[in-house]
């Protein structure tokens, strides 16, 4: 059982992928979390972050997607939300240095259920 604290995490999903994001947002509500927010772009992460001044603790973010990457969402998200911890998710591996550089845990796809768990429970 997860700790109270972690019941009340605000976590976002986001992805191109509506298939992959309603799956991850399961399991994730299997693990103990509330369910997440799903966001299909970076851009619209991004504006929920800045200007509709949304709030998350925790974003679980593909790398690849149209109008802005996961980078460079991250990048805007680092700026004005510190405190958000931002999971990268990809099945490229050559974005793995950028990531790091970034301070952003990775997630490469496909992961586990254990995987997911683990980066999830990581805090910054």
């Amino acid at each position: 059982m997860l700790a109270e604290a972690n019941q009340n995490l605000k976590i976002a999903i986001v992805d191109d992928k509506k298939e992959l994001s309603i799956v991850c947002s399961q399991v994730i509500e299997k693990l103990g979390y509330p369910s997440p927010s799903i966001f299909n772009t970076g851009t619209s992460i991004v504006n929920a972050l800045t200007k509709d001044r949304q709030s998350f603790d925790i974003v679980i973010m593909d790398y690849q997607m149209p109008e802005m990457n996961g980078i460079e969402a991250a990048k805007i998200i680092q700026k004005y939300r510190k405190d958000t911890k931002i999971i990268l998710a990809t099945a490229l591996h050559s974005i793995e240095h950028e990531a790091k550089k970034l301070g952003l845990p990775l997630l490469l796809k496909p992961f586990s259920i254990k995987q997911l768990a683990e980066c999830l429970q990581l805090r910054n």
